[in-house]
């Protein structure tokens, strides 16, 4: 089955978030994410913070590792409480798509988004997050999965 991604070119307005920062193994990725969410969900709780979106994980993959932050959009920064962490996500250009079905098809978002770069002649900028709509503990039907996936770029054309 070919999956047909379509890309979303946008201009991104910085948000503060509340996180969880961490190096994880990329087996171990999901245990970790799932941890995090809870942790940042509980100090919103106990803080009376709204969240203002759904959680998400921004990443960098190095030799086996993941550096990550995951956690949730919030209206005002937050103050720190181990755990949880301030930080936001950043403005600019980036371009978006969504993929439905398992986190393990992800790498064909990450496909259609390097492609639509590569013809556009830009280059990623720093790194990219995922949006989880759907969380695996209520809805187990892998195929309702819808993730979003972001990827800021550089808008100066490579050469």
């Amino acid at each position: 089955m070919t999956i047909t991604y379509e890309i979303q070119d946008c201009v991104l307005t910085d948000r503060f978030t509340a996180v969880c920062r961490g190096e994880v193994p990329v087996g171990d990725l999901r245990a970790w994410l799932a941890g995090s969410f809870h942790a940042v969900e509980a100090y919103l709780s106990g803080t009376g913070t709204a969240v203002t979106g759904p959680p998400f994980a921004r990443l960098a993959f190095l030799d086996g590792m993941v550096v990550v932050e995951a956690g949730f959009p919030v209206r005002h920064e937050i103050a720190a409480a181990y755990p949880v962490q301030p930080s936001t996500l950043p403005d600019g250009p980036a371009v978006i798509t969504t993929h439905v079905g398992r986190y393990e098809d992800l790498d064909k978002a990450y496909g259609a988004i390097r492609a639509w770069l590569d013809a556009h002649r830009y280059a990623p900028t720093g790194p990219h997050w995922e949006i989880y709509h759907d969380d695996p503990d209520t809805e187990p039907d892998t195929g309702h999965w819808r993730t979003d996936v972001i990827q800021p770029y550089r808008t100066t054309p490579r050469t």
